[in-house]
């Protein structure tokens, strides 16, 4: 049975609010009121179970029974996609998580060897150039608000790795905003449809840099490897090279923007351990993970929906309920990370999963790690006065705990 989600400490009448102002500064005091009191919570405005347990938030992500395919939710009722739209739907619907598992398998293995730790590797002088041109840029009389750094440097390095255009990188730009914004209003058609109302000129775009790389194909070239899968082997159809494009432009971009703004936030907010990574270099992997663990930036989770009826935790979930499975909940659980709201650098983070587990972990994880190591590692390295100027500045997110500004001082 799903637990009781009253607790008086809550008042008599909790209920969960992701946009509350309250939890989106703080959500660790509601993860742990959810852990211990309602560790399967009946999010009623969701049709969902909430999971926040560290075990139960992983059997969750590793059981091959539950899909991403939102089509399986049992309150599910498909939109009416407007005629000009359907390109994009026949690209929506041939992405990673629509796909069945023998075709996940098959595209997750093309693409993968772009985003392999060495893959990742051959891009630090790439990222390092990036970072700091941005910085050259964006720093004004000793001053930088992180986010303008944060939010130019993964759609650039991506940018980078497909080799788009130099002409057309704006208009790529607005593309990849469209499509993250877009990807997190699923439930909500009318929003959904405002949002891509541009994407048949951004496809259009996409056919265009596609068939150039066709007729021009480039060296070491990701997206030249990808063309070659379509047209040589006919593994990869041109629905799933256009959605994989898409899927690298969305999880390669905003998630490492907030992550980077999080994990300088807590270096600095923690003197100790930003001293302790300044004495001790080999610290800054350890300190990139911690900070994900510490303070990741998800309120909401992506959803899962039952394959079949199963049992997680005791708790029946019949086929197409909405579970979701709260990450930064479970990094915070001190079954797993004794005294969890310490940020320490030298934590053992062997059980962090901040990218997820299983078949779903996260394509760019060896990426983001690598863009978050050269941003941050660059700040502490040449600002030895690096400080805040003032608390983090909050903007309203769907799924993000979305940091709008981060002022530092940078001497």
């Amino acid at each position: 049975m799903i637990h009781e989600t009253r607790a008086p400490s809550f008042g008599p009448d909790f209920i969960l609010d992701l946009d509350d102002p309250a939890f989106i500064s703080n959500p660790y005091p509601t993860y742990r009121w959810l852990r211990e009191s309602a560790p399967a919570y009946a999010w009623a405005a969701r049709h969902a179970v909430v999971f926040s347990r560290y075990k139960d938030v992983k059997a969750v992500l590793t059981e091959r029974r539950f899909s991403n395919d939102y089509r399986l939710w049992e309150r599910y009722r498909p939109a009416v996609w407007p005629p000009e739209h359907a390109e994009f739907k026949q690209v929506v619907e041939s992405g990673l998580s629509r796909l069945d598992d023998a075709s996940h398998t098959r595209v997750r293995k093309l693409v993968s060897v772009g985003f392999t730790p060495r893959s990742a590797e051959r891009l630090r002088v790439d990222v390092q150039r990036v970072v700091n041109a941005l910085l050259d840029e964006k720093i004004v009389d000793d001053h930088l608000n992180v986010r303008d750094v944060s939010e130019h440097l993964p759609l650039t390095v991506i940018a980078d790795m497909l080799k788009i255009p130099t002409e057309m990188r704006a208009e790529f730009r607005a593309y990849g905003l469209a499509a993250i914004r877009a990807s997190t209003l699923r439930h909500d058609p009318a929003a959904f449809f405002a949002v891509i109302a541009p994407m048949p000129g951004w496809l259009e775009m996409l056919r265009r840099v596609i068939e150039d790389r066709r007729k021009h194909p480039l060296d070491d070239d990701l997206l030249s490897a990808l063309i070659a899968a379509r047209d040589e082997g006919a593994r990869l159809s041109e629905s799933e090279l256009v959605a994989l494009v898409q899927a690298l432009i969305t999880a390669g971009s905003d998630t490492t923007t907030h992550a980077t703004n999080f994990a300088l936030y807590a270096l600095l907010r923690n003197p100790e351990a930003l001293a302790d990574l300044r004495a001790d270099r080999s610290l800054l992997r350890n300190a990139i993970e911690e900070s994900l663990r510490y303070d990741l930036f998800g309120k909401d989770a992506i959803p899962k929906y039952p394959k079949e009826d199963l049992e997680i935790a005791g708790v029946e979930l019949p086929k197409g309920q909405m579970v979701l499975p709260l990450v930064p909940a479970a990094l915070h659980d001190p079954e797993v990370f004794p005294d969890p709201e310490r940020f320490d650098i030298r934590r053992d983070l062997s059980q962090s999963i901040p990218f997820s587990v299983g078949q779903h972990f996260c394509l760019g994880a060896h990426l983001a790690r690598l863009e978050l190591e050269i941003a941050v590692g660059t700040l502490v390295d040449r600002y030895s006065g690096l400080r805040l100027l003032g608390e983090p500045v909050f903007e309203p997110n769907p799924m993000m705990r979305s940091i709008a500004r981060l002022d530092v001082a940078v001497r």
